[in-house]
């Protein structure tokens, strides 16, 4: 470990030759929404010098067609940059950007993984959103990760309606892994996944919105007032929607409907398909966009407690209302009283089964080509570690001084709320040190009251 004082200060030298030069979007396995098998793929980053040129390639990992080093920003002022690289064809690509200076690369990052393909919002209830052992409703222990790497999930899950939903972390979907904003473990869709990977010849990332319990008229009510469970779709919405776009809801929920003696009164199919119109209505009115809904048809409760009036409700809604399509009948998958946990939930093989339903469902119907795929938002940006959406790239310029000691890059420690960036001109506080471990980073100019700690190769440079 080594401190850096006052005294030593002046030996900190300027940088000319190489920039600091980092992309923030599109983040490592970002998948966008193809339209016409083509979606267009957003850039952003930081620079601290002056650029006359950002540079793209794609490398293919898997489908696709490369695209070799390309221009697409000139004359780039220092601090935050966008553009976009356009009509990209669907596939799995590496991502390469460097910063050019008269001819000459000052800049490069990469990411590693990134596709065109296609973008899926899971909803309805327990049997969507999925479990995990121990919760002794799911006591299979028997879950399948994808088998193909181009099979994607955002890898939270929350249960708060208010929860501020991060930066995707997107991974490879794993046996346990969680499928943000509310999915639980893997369940049938990293299956389900590997079928459109490998038959499609496309990537794939699922979002997850299903909350278990939930009856129809709940679901409607809640669209109403953005409340929950719908304003986890109404979130995802907003924000990963945005960044990534959608091809289709895959709505899977009547459990609960059954419960409530469904049959008993004739009114209760009126009412079911009211909200379920309803329902649909809402989500593309807060979307702005004709979403595409797939919907399973699926009543069963225990395994003798069915309802054929619930099956004929579902089946009406996605033959009959616009840009519906009927998903897989779940109801015969493990027929038997013993072959699902609690008689309701599936497990084990009934993932497979249940995936092949999913898919051939919507492989066989011509749903590509009839459905209404949804691209990605063209005004993305990030701020203070948060995509946002906006025209305009506020400037990241003033004076920050450290408000704690603690590591460089937490912003609580920054009287700005942010890490600070070259643009800043920045305060070390006396009495505080500030840990730099394995990074280097830039500034416009440091005043050093305090100590800064260098480990693992940790540095600090000042630039022009």
């Amino acid at each position: 470990m080594k401190i850096l004082v006052l005294a030593i200060f002046l030996a900190l030298g300027a940088t000319h030759c190489y920039a600091q030069f980092t992309i923030n979007m599109p983040v490592e396995r970002s998948v966008f929404q193809r339209v016409n098998n083509k979606a267009t793929i957003q850039i952003g980053g930081v620079t601290d010098v002056f650029l006359s040129q950002i540079q793209v390639k794609l490398e293919v990992i898997n489908g696709g067609i490369p695209i070799s080093w390309t221009t697409i920003n000139t004359n780039i002022e220092p601090g935050e940059f966008r553009a976009q690289i356009a009509d990209v064809e669907a596939g799995w690509y590496e991502l390469e950007v460097r910063g050019m200076y008269n001819g000459n690369q000052v800049g490069f990052d990469e990411v590693e993984k990134v596709g065109i393909g296609e973008v899926f919002v899971i909803s309805g209830q327990s049997n969507a959103q999925g479990g995990r052992y121990p919760d002794p409703e799911y006591s299979t222990q028997i879950y399948y990760g994808a088998q193909d790497d181009r099979v994607n999930g955002i890898n939270f899950s929350t249960n708060d309606p208010n929860f501020v939903y991060p930066i995707p972390n997107i991974s490879n979907i794993l046996p346990i892994t969680d499928l943000a904003p509310t999915g639980k473990a893997s369940w049938c869709w990293a299956l389900l996944g590997d079928h459109i990977a490998q038959n499609w010849n496309v990537p794939v990332l699922f979002l997850n919105t299903a909350i278990t319990s939930t009856t129809m008229l709940t679901w409607s009510q809640a669209a109403n007032n953005i409340s929950s469970p719908y304003i986890y779709m109404k979130k995802s919405f907003d924000y990963y929607n945005k960044i990534f776009g959608i091809r289709a809801i895959l709505w899977h929920q009547g459990e609960s409907d059954t419960a409530y003696n469904f049959d008993s009164n004739p009114q209760n199919r009126i009412d079911f398909e009211n909200n379920f119109m309803n329902l649909i209505s809402k989500s593309r009115e807060h979307l702005g966009g004709n979403v595409s809904w797939v919907i399973a048809k699926v009543s069963r409760l225990a395994y003798f407690l069915t309802s054929n009036n619930l099956l004929e409700c579902q089946q009406n809604i996605a033959t009959n209302y616009p840009n519906c399509f009927l998903g897989p009948s779940t109801d015969g998958i493990q027929p038997g009283q013993y072959e699902r946990d609690g008689e309701v939930h599936f497990r084990a093989e009934g993932f497979i089964d249940l995936s092949d339903s999913w898919y051939n469902s919507i492989n066989n119907s011509n749903f590509i080509n009839n459905s209404n795929p949804i691209s990605a938002t063209n005004n993305l940006q990030v701020v203070d570690n948060q995509f946002i959406f906006g025209n305009s790239i506020a400037p990241r310029l003033g004076i920050v001084e450290s408000i704690s000691s603690g590591n460089w890059h937490d912003p609580a420690i920054w009287s700005s709320g942010f890490v600070p960036n070259s643009l800043n001109e920045i305060i070390i506080t006396e009495g505080h040190t500030l840990t730099i471990n394995n990074k280097t980073v830039y500034v416009k100019n440091l005043i050093l009251n305090g100590s800064i700690s260098l480990e693992n190769n940790g540095n600090i440079m000042l630039v022009e």
